[in-house]
């Protein structure tokens, strides 16, 4: 089943957004920042989207973002910002991102735009 990768250096956001997309029947695997990103995307797995922050200590998601499209392995795989920037949809377009979702987060939103990324989520039993 495929993944997706929360790159989010809040704890209480990025375990609210796990929370949000395991209970949807989504994978998620939450990491604090870039490097741990691009290092948790090299280590195998079929990741089918990134929901990436953008203001994080060390690599932040602009930086991520540029080491991520020099690797064609990692380059394909979407991104969706998830940021308070007043102008979330402007940086999402400067990122060539998948889509966006301004803090705080509209949980329909995000669920709608990780559906459009990833396959169909797992029926809970």
């Amino acid at each position: 089943m495929a993944t997706v990768l929360i790159v989010e250096d809040d704890e209480a956001i990025a375990d609210a957004l796990a929370s949000l997309l395991e209970d949807a029947g989504h994978v998620a695997v939450s990491v604090r920042e870039g490097r741990a990103a691009l290092d948790a995307l090299r280590s195998g797995g079929r990741i089918c989207a990134i929901l990436l922050d953008l203001t994080m200590p060390q690599m932040n998601g602009w930086r991520f973002r540029e080491e991520q499209m020099r690797d064609p392995a990692l380059a394909r795989i979407p991104v969706i910002v998830c940021t308070a920037d007043g102008d979330a949809e402007g940086r999402a377009r400067e990122l060539g991102a998948a889509g966006f979702v301004r803090k705080p987060i509209d949980p329909a939103r995000l669920l709608a735009l990780v559906a459009a990324h990833c396959e169909e989520p797992t029926a809970r039993a």
